[in-house]
C-alpha cells in the first residue's frame, strides 16, 4: 500500500515530474512515525489518543523516563512498525539544553532495523 508524501513540517512532497508524489515501505513509516510523534495528543478529533507533542515539550524541564514511555507507547500503536520485535529509545544530553531522541525499531514492511533521531 502507498499513501501521500508528507514532510512533516512542510507541504505535500512532489514528485520529478511535479505530480503529488507518494511514498512506500520504510520511508512511509517513518513520515508516519515522525507525524505520530510531532502531532500534539488531541489534536485528531476522532482519535483522541493520537499523537505524542514531541515539538510541544520544547523548552520544559526534561522528564527522560515520561518522554522514553511516551514514544514506546506512541510506537507500539503505529502499524508499520513490527510489534514482535525490540523498539529501544534512546535520550542523550550532547550539550547543556540540548536532547537527541534516538529510536530503533524493526519495519513491519521491509523487516529491516530503521532507526530515527530527532534533536532539539
Amino acid at each position: 500500500m502507498s499513501a501521500l508524501s508528507h514532510t512533516m513540517g512542510g507541504d505535500l512532497d512532489l514528485s520529478g515530474t511535479g505530480s503529488v508524489a507518494v511514498v512506500t515501505g520504510a520511508d512511509q513509516t517513518r513520515q508516519a512515525l515522525l507525524r505520530r510523534l510531532c502531532t500534539n495528543a488531541g489534536a485528531y478529533i476522532w482519535q483522541p489518543d493520537y499523537g505524542a507533542g514531541l515539538p510541544a515539550r520544547v523548552g520544559s524541564v526534561m522528564d527522560e523516563a515520561a518522554i522514553r514511555a511516551l514514544v514506546l507507547e506512541q510506537m507500539q500503536a503505529e502499524g508499520g512498525v513490527d510489534q514482535t520485535q525490540p523498539i529501544t529509545v534512546t535520550l542523550t544530553n550532547p550539550k547543556v539544553g540540548a536532547y537527541l531522541l534516538a529510536i530503533a525499531y524493526t519495519d513491519a514492511a521491509t523487516g529491516t532495523v530503521q532507526e530515527l533521531t530527532l534533536s532539539t
